[in-house]
């Protein structure tokens, strides 16, 4: 009963000690927020997952990371676009759902994936223009004894400040062009049901046995 008692402890300090950390950053970067900022608050945030990874679990990364990621991307217009022309046809219902679950897939997917830590940390390389009046945020994540890997972050202004529209792994490969792509075998195979399906099982694949 104590070490049980000890581990919950454990836990308890990780979530609120990263909790706390990322409050005040997030408070900085709504003080001062442009592209930069934004990444800055990202990197903060999955450091801090996978440093606490083994004390915060899935389920401890996941809350921990979902306030941030939602601060840093606009998976609303991310979603219109994976759907593609489909999306215009939608009812409001489906395009809500659809959204939630492309949020919480994607939340998924960085609590699974930020599960450990080993040396890595992450570096901003550089700035420059994007189509469309999109700013590129050049990163990389150093990984001690292997090459780093190069992560290029679209942003475009919203009414809610700059959020990440696509991620570019080394400089070519889109992240929202994979997904469009996905999602559009889909939807021509089995159409929205189909597609809900899908992501369904995504979300409860990342999060792991139960």
């Amino acid at each position: 009963m104590a070490g049980r008692q000890h581990i919950w402890a454990r836990l308890g300090m990780a979530l609120c000690g990263a909790l706390g950390l990322l409050m005040v950053v997030a408070g900085q970067a709504k003080a001062d927020q442009n592209p930069r900022s934004v990444i800055e608050a990202l990197h903060v945030a999955l450091l801090e997952s996978m440093r606490n990874a083994d004390e915060l679990g899935y389920q401890g990364r996941y809350r921990m990371l979902e306030p941030v990621l939602r601060r840093s991307y606009d998976f609303g217009f991310m979603t219109r676009i994976a759907v593609g022309r489909s999306w215009a046809d939608l009812s409001p219902d489906q395009q809500a759902r659809l959204t939630a679950l492309f949020a919480e897939m994607s939340i998924a997917s960085y609590a699974a994936r930020f599960n450990g830590y080993s040396g890595q940390s992450f570096e901003i390389v550089g700035e420059g223009p994007g189509p469309r009046n999109a700013v590129v945020v050049q990163t990389r994540l150093v990984r001690p004894g292997e090459a780093p890997i190069q992560l290029n972050y679209v942003m475009r202004e919203s009414p809610d400040g700059w959020r990440i529209i696509d991620v570019l792994l080394e400089a070519k490969y889109s992240e929202l062009a994979r997904q469009h792509a996905e999602f559009a075998a889909v939807l021509k195979g089995g159409g929205v049901p189909e597609l809900i399906a899908m992501l369904e099982q995504k979300i409860k694949d990342l999060a792991g046995p139960t």
